[in-house]
């Protein structure tokens, strides 16, 4: 099932203030101008979306810039489990060379030729 857009702005919300360790009410107050505290409940709760001006001041409230804030919302909540599985194949891959690749590889296609097999494939 697809996140909605507002959720995830609002969970990437929540987890930047609490990274921050600011209250909802401390991240308002950092805001220019400032906010009521229920405007960054609602956006955190997806109840409303912030403009692409507010998201903006949230990003620098927060000490990031919207590159640093936008790239949270392309997490894997935002992806279907089996890709979920795939991003973190990867990155357990990365700190390997190409010859350590290239192991993995082979051991790979030897596991699937056998679970093939042992399917009857």
């Amino acid at each position: 099932m697809a996140t909605s857009i507002k959720t995830r702005i609002g969970s990437r919300l929540r987890e930047l203030r609490s990274a921050a360790s600011m209250s909802q009410a401390e991240l308002a107050e950092r805001m220019t101008p400032a906010v009521e505290p229920e405007s960054i409940s609602r956006y955190e709760r997806g109840v409303r979306t912030p403009s692409f001006a507010q998201v903006e001041k949230l990003a620098e409230a927060l000490g990031t810039d919207l590159d640093g804030f936008l790239a949270g919302l392309l997490t894997d909540t935002a992806l279907p489990d089996d890709q979920q599985e795939l991003r973190a194949i990867v990155e357990l891959l990365a700190p390997l060379d190409a010859s350590e690749l290239h192991a993995v590889r082979e051991l790979l296609k030897a596991h699937l030729a056998g679970v093939e097999a042992a399917r009857g494939r």
